[in-house]
């Protein structure tokens, strides 16, 4: 009599593991990523973006940053958390929040890594990389970003480097994506599209950073910065700054 043994994906994953990715990945997962636009609103407000062309092009540019910056913060602590090395976790963070120069960058980062945290600290309470870090955070020892916490939830969630990398690069084009529909005039096909094309390119970003050091990671995006501090400043606006 043959047993029953877990159906596995041709890579390797379980579906466990993929469940778990799709879960971290959901929009429906309420960490606040909805209430911000990555400055996009005040871009389409002063006409540099305006159709799915130059949206795709934002999208990637937000991406590509989300990628050498943030990211690269994220796999260093992920490899930390899963090394014990666990005071490691806030020497990326500081880092991290040293990169946000824009008001509106800062407040994202620390509200949504916050949101995670807490909710990382209800969803798997067993988990002592998710408890130390939830400690840490409260206690103020450390800022507790958006990515740093990412890596945390990887950990906790039982997810590869590569599956919370995907999930952190996702997250944030489904941020600016979701904040198009709301502020442009174009459909779901539209972002659907953008969102296809950006896969292989998640993949090479990948292999671009997965060896850089903290000290190489870089946000050099004028176009997002002046459309960051353009939202501040905005009178009228439908989402967070």
């Amino acid at each position: 009599m043959s047993t029953f043994s877990e159906p596995r994906h041709q890579h390797g994953h379980s579906i466990e593991e993929l469940f778990r990715l799709a879960q971290l990945s959901d929009s429906a997962l309420p960490v606040g990523g909805f209430s911000f636009s990555c400055g996009l609103e005040a871009a389409v407000a002063e006409g540099m973006v305006d159709d799915a062309r130059t949206l795709g092009a934002y999208t990637r540019a937000v991406v590509r940053v989300a990628a050498e910056c943030d990211a690269v913060a994220m796999l260093h602590a992920y490899r930390s958390a899963t090394e014990g090395y666990l005071d490691q976790l806030v020497v990326c963070d500081k880092r991290l929040a040293s990169f946000k120069l824009s008001a509106e960058a800062r407040t994202m980062s620390l509200r949504m890594g916050g949101m995670l945290t807490r909710l990382l600290h209800d969803m798997v309470p067993d988990c002592n990389v998710a408890e130390v870090w939830w400690q840490w955070v409260n206690e103020e020892r450390t800022v507790g970003t958006y990515a740093v916490a990412e890596a945390v939830a990887g950990v906790a969630l039982g997810l590869s480097e590569e599956e919370t990398f995907a999930a952190l690069l996702y997250g944030t084009a489904s941020s600016v994506l979701g904040a198009a529909l709301r502020c442009m005039r174009l459909s779901h096909i539209h972002t659907q599209q953008i969102m296809t094309k950006l896969a292989p390119l998640c993949g090479e970003l990948y292999n671009a950073v997965r060896s850089h050091t903290l000290e190489e990671m870089r946000s050099f995006a004028p176009l997002l910065d002046v459309a960051a501090a353009m939202h501040e400043k905005g009178s009228g606006r439908l989402f967070m700054n």
